[in-house]
């Protein structure tokens, strides 16, 4: 899982596709391919005190999928490569689905089930995998606001090769309102996040609440605007480690702004950028920095 797989993948995500909508019965392929700058993945122990926790990445992200109307099939890969240390590599794969189930005459409130498998590699083996399971429960009060109650559970299998304790339970519970003026593209979401990881060994397990708004409007006839912000407070449930021996608490805010570009009928380009922290009473997961990207998207469907 070296330089050739990485530089294939890139090459099939740079001809495949991103953003597409499939009508039912039809097959999409979507892809995306950006560089730029990010956190970098939670699980790599490391003792020094001198971390960086914001690193360099060039990723790639490709689905194909098969839309039936209720019913979705996909098939996924993943992989982001950082230049600085090639630890934090990662090329992930793996199915999903999705059903969709009215509920009552007017179709305004649905049920929606989900479930996906994702395995995880790094340039040393398998670094996780996990099976996820989720259930939506989606309701359209008119064509300006519909609010959405979403409950998802997973478990992380990691490599014992790396280090023990961290296989976990990983529980999601959100509570979502979407705002579209008039019904037309403008469109804003607020989410309210609980979560719950419950780990092997207790220092990673933790209970976590928040909130997280995004927003996006029409600038002009191919250009989006749109805005993320979030904040999610973190609390651990036992030492950190033998040299920071007390329980971990983190508070992570996460800003960021774009745009995007339809360049041409398949193609488009975005760019993002802001700022994100994470303040933490453990020094060597105390940080904060830039972070953003620039990319293309790529759409493909069946006609």
């Amino acid at each position: 899982m070296k330089t050739p797989f990485v530089i294939i993948t890139l090459a099939i995500g740079a001809n495949a596709s991103s953003a597409a909508v499939a009508k039912d019965g039809e097959f999409f392929a979507t892809a995306e391919l950006s560089a730029g700058r990010d956190v970098v993945p939670a699980d790599i122990i490391e003792n020094g005190i001198d971390q960086d926790r914001i690193a360099s990445v060039v990723e790639s992200e490709i689905r194909l999928g098969y839309d039936l109307g209720p019913l979705l099939l996909d098939f996924g890969a993943d992989i982001a490569v950082y230049p600085e240390d090639s630890r934090f590599n990662r090329y992930a794969f793996g199915p999903g689905l999705r059903a969709d189930f009215p509920l009552g005459n007017n179709e305004a409130t649905k049920l929606r089930l989900g479930a996906e498998y994702q395995y995880v590699l790094g340039e040393d083996g398998r670094v996780f995998d996990r099976p996820r399971a989720e259930a939506q429960l989606i309701h359209r009060h008119s064509k300006e606001h519909t609010t959405t109650g979403r409950l998802r559970y997973g478990f992380r299998n990691q490599s014992e090769d790396r280090f023990t304790g961290f296989d976990q339970s990983e529980w999601l519970a959100e509570l979502r309102h979407n705002w579209r003026p008039d019904g037309g593209p403008t469109s804003f979401n607020i989410s309210l996040l609980g979560l719950k990881h419950d780990a092997e060994d207790n220092r990673f397990s933790y209970t976590g609440y928040g909130f997280r708004l995004v927003g996006s409007t029409a600038l002009a006839e191919k250009l989006t605007g749109f805005a993320r912000f979030s904040v999610v407070q973190r609390d651990y449930e036992d030492n950190f480690s033998s040299l920071y021996p007390v329980n971990r608490s983190d508070t992570h805010i996460r800003a960021t702004a774009g745009l995007d570009y339809q360049a041409w009928d398949q193609v488009s380009i975005f760019t993002e950028a802001g700022y994100v922290s994470n303040a933490s009473n453990i020094p060597v997961r105390d940080f904060d920095g830039f972070v953003g990207r620039l990319g293309l998207r790529f759409s493909l469907e069946s006609r």
